[in-house]
């Protein structure tokens, strides 16, 4: 028979075990749960990355697929209202008070003429001013130079590959291509004569810009002499003269025939160092200068890719134009715009941390969810004001 006292010590050495038993399995989920945290935390930095990564090709996204679609619209909207103001001057020109002449210089931004480049197939409205926010519509008309098909050197600048990249592809030029440039006053042909480049220097002299070969045109006559009613072979001669005449064998036709030829002379490209104030400067003929970065990289500043051509036949009258500004050189950015970027940044960043955050506390669908709207939206916005740090030729 089972004494009280007996049952008492069972009791406890039931409990005496049982404690002995549950003491290591609160050791086993003490050390399981710090390993998990120790697992979070490494998983933080690789976290950071990703969404860094996924920020920047963003950024990229929006520079080179994104606005290009916007830059296309924008030049499809300055096509058709430049071509209206072409067709009003056209009208103009036929009426009694003749075509209105501008008195003041064009206003920045504004349309100045359309460029078409057949070799390139490129036709692309050009705008007045090379800072980097008026160059993402479409290539800019250099202040204080020429007008284009007037009287001087008419620089253009384009970008190379980010909005569109108009003029990524003018170094393919060959000497010979032709430039047609319509403006309200008419239009322009213009003949390529050097394609090269060069390093653009601040050095303030010379004013004057490099020559170039110039075109120069060669006249030919072509005789046919008629005998009884019979043809023959055509006479070519080097000079424009009278048509020889026969009596007894007939009448003499001269067809003369025009053709242009470019002087051979020594290329000034030839990856030298020419001062962007001699570049820019006037020249004695009537010329049209393309520039662009010679660089993929968004930030070259100094090489350039340039294309030089003569006018072919007589320029326009000339009409008021803006003087040239330190800062509308076209392989500059705009300074002003980094309160504007590191804002936009200080924002992006935030969002990035408050992903990873959310990341943390809740489930990835959930903070995919959250996050991703604000970050596309501070992501365009970083790319667009960063942009404008950049050359304009970029």
């Amino acid at each position: 028979m089972t004494s009280v006292l007996d049952r008492m010590q069972t009791t406890d050495s039931e409990t005496h075990d049982v404690s002995d038993e549950v003491e290591p399995e609160v050791e086993i989920e003490e050390d399981s749960s710090e390993d998990l945290t120790a697992a979070r935390t490494m998983a933080t930095g690789p976290l950071v990355a990703l969404w860094i990564v996924i920020a920047v090709l963003i950024l990229g996204i929006v520079l080179y697929v994104i606005e290009p679609m916007f830059q296309e619209r924008d030049q499809g909207l300055l096509l058709d209202r430049y071509r209206t103001t072409v067709d009003k001057a056209a009208n103009q020109a036929t009426g009694l008070q003749g075509v209105e002449v501008p008195t003041t210089a064009p206003a920045f931004g504004s349309p100045v003429g359309i460029l078409e480049i057949g070799s390139l197939g490129l036709q692309t409205v050009t705008v007045e001013g090379v800072d980097s926010a008026t160059t993402r519509v479409g290539p800019g008309h250099v202040p204080g130079t020429a007008a284009p098909g007037q009287p001087g050197n008419s620089v253009i600048v384009g970008r190379r590959t980010m909005f569109g990249g108009p003029f990524g592809d003018i170094s393919t030029m060959q000497v010979g291509d032709e430039i047609i440039v319509t403006t309200t006053q008419g239009q322009s042909l213009y003949q390529v004569t050097d394609v090269g480049q060069a390093e653009l220097t601040s050095e303030a002299t010379p004013a004057t810009a490099p020559a170039v070969a110039a075109p120069t045109t060669t006249t030919t006559s072509t005789t046919t002499t008629t005998i009884a009613g019979a043809e023959a072979a055509p006479i070519v001669e080097a000079t424009p003269t009278e048509p020889l005449v026969d009596p007894a064998a007939g009448e003499a036709v001269a067809e003369p025939t025009t053709t242009t030829t470019i002087a051979a002379v020594e290329s000034s490209l030839t990856g030298g160092r020419i001062p962007l104030n001699s570049l820019y400067g006037t020249s004695s003929d009537d010329r049209l200068t393309l520039v662009s970065s010679a660089s993929a990289f968004p930030w070259n500043s100094a090489q350039a890719d340039v294309v030089v051509a003569v006018m072919i036949g007589k320029p326009f009258a000339p009409t008021p134009q803006n003087g040239r500004m330190a800062g509308q050189g076209g392989n500059v950015g705009d300074t002003a715009a980094w309160p504007i970027v590191l804002l936009a940044f200080i924002f992006l960043g935030a969002t990035v941390t408050g992903a990873v955050l959310l990341y943390r506390r809740s489930s990835p669908r959930v903070a995919y969810l959250l996050t991703v709207p604000p970050l596309v939206v501070f992501a365009i916005l970083a790319a667009e004001s960063f942009s404008r740090l950049l050359p304009a030729w970029s």
